[in-house]
Order: C-alpha cells, then sequence, then structure tokens
C-alpha cells in the first residue's frame, strides 16, 4: 500500500479559486490534506469544496498588506500548524515601461512579493514552533527570461526568487525548506493564450511540498528541472579584474 504522504498535512495556498491555485487546491484535497485557500472571489461552489470537511476558504485581497499579519494569526490559532505553504496569488500588468506609472508597480509588487514576504514572514513563526515547514514560491520564467512588456511581472517575481535564496540561508538551523519554481507557460486567467494544462506542475509541487530534510533549499525549479538562476559570485578575483 501507498502512503499517503499529504494526509496529516495543512496546506495554505494563496490565490486558491482559479487558475493553478484551483489546481493544487484539487491536488491536495484529493491527497487528503486540509487545505486552507484563500482569494479575492469564492469559486468553491460545487459540492466537492461544501462537503469537504478538510476544505476551508477565506475570503481575503492580498493588495491590503497591513491586513495579513491579521488573517495569518487567525488560522494559526485555529489549526496550529502549517506544513505547507504555496505563494501563488499573482498580478500580470502589460505594458511597455514607458507607459507603467506608480499605481502598476505598487499593485504587482504587492500581490507578487510584498504579500507572500509578510505571510511567509508570519507562517515561519508556526513553522519554526513546530520544526517544520515546505514553502513554495509561485515565480515564473518570466522573472529569468525578462519577457517584453511584462517588466513590473517579472520584476516582482524575480524579488519573489531573492526571498527565496535569502530565507534558505536565514533558516538552515531548521527543517524548513524554501524553493521557487516556474508552473511553465500554462493557459490561466492571467495568460489565456498559453498552451499548456495547469496539472503539468503538479509533480514539481508535489515534489517540493514532500523533500525530505536533506532536500534542496533556496533553489529554482522548472518543471522538475533545477535551474542555476543565481550565480556564485565567490570564484571572482576582484583584486584583478579583466580587461574590457
Amino acid at each position: 500500500m501507498v502512503k499517503n504522504i499529504f494526509l496529516d498535512k495543512v496546506v495554505l495556498i494563496t490565490g486558491g479559486s482559479s487558475g493553478l491555485g484551483r489546481t493544487y487546491t484539487n491536488y491536495f484535497l484529493k491527497e487528503g490534506a486540509t487545505v486552507i485557500s484563500c482569494s479575492r472571489r469564492n469559486n468553491f461552489k460545487n459540492k466537492f469544496y461544501t462537503n469537504n470537511s478538510k476544505f476551508y476558504y477565506y475570503k481575503f485581497d492580498l493588495k491590503y498588506v497591513e491586513k495579513i499579519k491579521i488573517f495569518i494569526k487567525k488560522i494559526s490559532k485555529k489549526f496550529k500548524k502549517i506544513d505547507v505553504l504555496i505563494n501563488n496569488a499573482g498580478v500580470a500588468i502589460n505594458g511597455k515601461i514607458q507607459d507603467i506609472d506608480y499605481k502598476h508597480l505598487l499593485t504587482s509588487f504587492q500581490v507578487n512579493f510584498f504579500a507572500p514576504a509578510i505571510i511567509t514572514k508570519e507562517v515561519l513563526k508556526l513553522m519554526k514552533k513546530n520544526n517544520y515547514g515546505r514553502i513554495i514560491n509561485i515565480s515564473s520564467g518570466g522573472a529569468v527570461n525578462c519577457v517584453e512588456n511584462y517588466f513590473t511581472y517579472s520584476s516582482s517575481k524575480a524579488a519573489l526568487n531573492t526571498l527565496t535564496k535569502t530565507l534558505f540561508k536565514e533558516i538552515k538551523k531548521y527543517d524548513i525548506k524554501i524553493n521557487s519554481m516556474s508552473p511553465g507557460p500554462c493557459k490561466t486567467s492571467m495568460f489565456p493564450n498559453n498552451k499548456l494544462s495547469t496539472q503539468l506542475s503538479i509533480p514539481t509541487i508535489k515534489y517540493l511540498a514532500s523533500l525530505s530534510s536533506k532536500g534542496p533549499s533556496g533553489k529554482f525549479f522548472w518543471f522538475m528541472n533545477e535551474i542555476d538562476i543565481f550565480p556564485n559570485l565567490k570564484h571572482i578575483n576582484w583584486s584583478k579584474p579583466k580587461k574590457l
């Protein structure tokens, strides 16, 4: 008999009502996990959710970052632990750099970076107390490829990758793993012209959510492939710079 590895786990997924978040919510519920899903809209109306005692929905707009601490404190009190955190909620604003204004930048960073950073900060309190946690930041290939017309999206996701790398160095003494992953060019309401199914990212999600204590941390994954997006600068001899 194959052991159900998520049966006793509590999973928090942001932006869980559609696209990737909905796919991940469905997956972990089918695996027997307790799933806490938050989003701006409640699209969980059918019987699969309403009759599921392991599903909890909270209506929450991550744009209001000042309320995140209260939200996490509320669910921490109720569930006592969060084993897996998936920072999935995101926005993508299309526009050339010369057309981007402050509101576009602010919204992108509020949802794609500020909110995940604060959620992670608050959830870490529980994870450290329980000495266990798996954090998955849903990033994008755009953060590496820097696709034209998506400056705000790519830059905010790049900041999320930096959070992943930095926090990994700060929590080494705990059994807490944090990694970023790109789900690939999958079709969602945010990117309706993409071709791939959101289901194709499930193996990577499963892998990162179930890492052993010796598993990778501070890394970036693309379809189960670990990609080095942070070059090691230590080998560079700064005292003898190369001539250009």
